[in-house]
């Protein structure tokens, strides 16, 4: 047993030595590697020459809370305090379902989810930018949000506002001149 055991040893060292021998060549060349490129798929294609939104600022908006998920944000407050959040942003493909989008949105307004059958009650269809959108709308007592969906180039882009309802009511004139202005050029200036 001792011995099996003792010739195991030997061949792992020289085994070690001699690879270790082979690696140190004192070669003067230079090894070239080739790596092929990966395919990069249509969506980041797309996001290279992916039309952006250019809208018009509607008169008393003002700068808001910044994110790297906003490509536009902006605020509104009135003299008591109340305030909108208007946010512009966009997501690879419906962005996760209109449903869960309208559950989402309600929820953080203070209402219940909804169901598919029931999404009628907060979903029309527009026109934003000669393509066709989705309308969403839903107020509570204290809160509104109001939301245009428009998919363009495999994404879907979110026009948004939320906050008090009545200054949200007071708004919607703004925001539907917002969406009336917004017009997409691609990142490339075509």
């Amino acid at each position: 047993m001792q011995i099996n055991y003792f010739y195991e040893k030997l061949l792992v060292c020289l085994g070690t030595i001699l690879l270790w021998g082979a690696s140190c060549s004192d070669s003067s060349e230079i090894s070239r590697y080739s790596i092929p490129k990966e395919k990069q798929s249509p969506l980041f294609l797309n996001n290279l020459e992916m039309a952006q939104p250019i809208w018009d600022v509607p008169s008393g908006w003002k700068p808001g809370k910044e994110s790297s998920m906003r490509v536009g944000s902006f605020s509104v407050e009135d003299e008591n305090g109340s305030a909108l959040d208007i946010s512009i942003s966009n997501l690879l493909g419906d962005g996760g379902g209109l449903l869960s989008n309208v559950n989402r949105w309600i929820g953080q307004i203070g209402m219940s989810a909804t169901t598919a059958g029931g999404l009628s009650n907060y979903i029309s269809d527009i026109t934003v930018a000669d393509k066709p959108a989705t309308l969403v709308k839903a107020s509570s007592k204290e809160q509104a949000l109001v939301s245009a969906i428009v998919k363009i180039d495999g994404r879907s882009w979110f026009f948004k506002m939320m906050g008090d309802a009545r200054l949200a009511e007071m708004e919607q004139e703004n925001f539907d001149l917002l969406l009336q202005s917004v017009r997409f050029e691609s990142s490339e200036g075509e």
